[in-house]
């Protein structure tokens, strides 16, 4: 068996070297419905059935459905019902959708979400991603299994303003309130819905410094300001605040008392802890080439994640104690996974990621991650694009041509998909995005199919091929 499973590596380490010479496809089996639970398991692979999805790992990780079966997400994003209604679009729309009125919601968002559920079908798509309207998708009820957001703190990276407020006090007792509050409104109405993954919360949030800092150019095309983050402006409130009172802590842990030692990093003239802990607005910049500084920020920023997820996670399984808790889905094309994945993952089922980037540029975080912590891996949202005359911009890798992009796509699942760790991958996106959307107009994404509906042949090809095979690539771990 040891020999067999020798053999079966080799082979596929063989096949997925050659990358898309065309042998893989003809040696790996595709698994057809009948073979597939209800959710979308693998039936070939039985596990406890508990009535909910969970996590577990043998020779690999897996996610595990209510009916106990082997189950691997491929997921899709952004079925938003605007990018259906566009004035280029709308009668496009409205004959395919057999629709005589878009604005109708009545018979708009029933027939929207037949397409949508028919096109996950014909592409082999077996979850709902987290950049979805569930309003469309979940109703009168979920027959896909789904990812539930409940955004806690609103410091997405993508949003070019985000006030400094956002940047709430997380050891204050109002946000212990305000994740009770949303977790009764978010988690109670689905706690014993079988359909769902689990909860995640925001979409690649602002956390270091890297994150935070200028940007001449961001995802909606404008200058973005430096934001402030959560280190400085914790650091900046007065002596009542307890996120304040949590920083001074954390520097007197890492000065050893020494408020000396602390002067004599930042300039500064205290003559105790105590006065830091009053001086209100006494650092409103940081300096970069400082490195204990930049160490300080770090430290204290471990400290300001470990009690927004410790906060969140407990008011999540306060009201629903059976689906998995999964946390914001990351940036990893910043250094933000890296920093912050060994306090994240001590309150999560699932690594949670996204990074925009063919398979050789993200396998070394993928094999950074997987000896950092001992979790499975979902990358939550990305794809591979290619400009066209309405997308001169768009976000992501730009192939040259639709081959490319196909074969970008090829390797990559399979390559992640046969990793031990790696049991999802979110596709972004369903429809062009493209620069006749007015939210569109510096920066786009690309579909699977263009803004009519029609399909990209070869990335269809391809992506219907690769999740026939998915469990059988999923067999020969590395």
């Amino acid at each position: 068996m040891q020999s067999t499973l020798i053999n079966r590596r080799d082979s596929i380490k063989t096949l997925l070297g050659g990358a898309l010479g065309g042998g893989i496809a003809s040696r790996l089996r595709g698994v057809g419905p009948g073979e597939l639970d209800r959710f979308g398991g693998w039936k070939d692979r039985k596990f406890e059935a508990t009535g909910f999805f969970r996590v577990e790992k043998d020779s690999r990780w897996w996610l595990v459905t209510p009916d106990g079966h082997a189950f691997l997400s491929f997921g899709i994003n952004h079925l938003y019902p605007d990018l259906f209604r566009q004035p280029y679009n709308r009668d496009a729309w409205q004959k395919r959708l057999a629709v005589d009125d878009l604005n109708n919601n009545s018979k708009f968002s029933p027939a929207l979400r037949a397409w949508f559920l028919q096109t996950c079908r014909d592409y082999g798509f077996n979850t709902v991603g987290v950049h979805n309207s569930l309003t469309i998708v979940n109703r009168p009820k979920p027959t896909v299994p789904y990812m539930q957001p409940i955004k806690i703190v609103d410091i997405p990276h993508w949003r070019t303003a985000v006030p400094d407020e956002n940047f709430l006090d997380v050891f204050a007792p109002e946000f212990v309130a305000r994740c009770d509050r949303m977790a009764n409104e978010v988690a109670t109405p689905v706690k014993d819905d079988p359909f769902l993954i689990g909860y995640t919360m925001t979409d690649c949030p602002l956390l270091t410094e890297e994150d935070c800092r200028e940007r001449p150019d961001v995802i909606g095309g404008a200058r973005r300001e430096s934001r402030i983050g959560w280190p400085r402006r914790l650091r900046n409130f007065g002596p009542e605040a307890p996120g304040k009172q949590a920083y001074v802590r954390t520097m007197q842990t890492i000065y050893r008392d020494r408020i000396s030692d602390f002067n004599r990093t930042y300039g500064t003239r205290f003559d105790s802890f105590d006065a830091l802990a009053s001086a209100k607005n006494w650092r409103p910049a940081t300096d970069l080439s400082n490195a204990n500084e930049t160490r300080d920020n770090i430290e204290f920023l471990q400290v300001v994640v470990a009690r927004y997820y410790e906060t969140a996670c407990d008011a999540v399984r306060r009201y629903d104690p059976n689906h998995l808790f999964i946390g914001d889905k990351i940036n990893a094309n910043t250094d933000s996974l890296d920093t912050v994945l060994r306090t994240t993952a001590k309150y999560t089922d699932i690594v949670f990621y996204q990074m925009y980037a063919k398979y050789e540029v993200q396998q070394p975080g993928l094999d950074r991650w997987s000896k950092i912590v001992d979790k499975p891996v979902i990358n939550g949202d990305s794809a591979f694009t290619m400009i066209t005359d309405t997308m001169p911009r768009p976000f992501g890798p730009v192939a040259d041509t639709l081959k490319q992009r196909a074969q970008w796509t090829d390797e990559f699942f399979r390559k992640a998909f046969a990793r031990p760790e790696f049991v999802g991958w979110h596709y972004c996106g369903l429809i062009d995005a493209s620069n006749q959307v007015a939210r569109k107009q510096e920066r786009q994404h690309s579909g699977l199919l263009d803004g009519f509906g029609q399909p990209y042949l070869e990335l269809q090809k391809t992506l219907k091929t690769c999740s026939k095979e998915m469990y059988s690539i999923s067999k020969y771990v590395f």
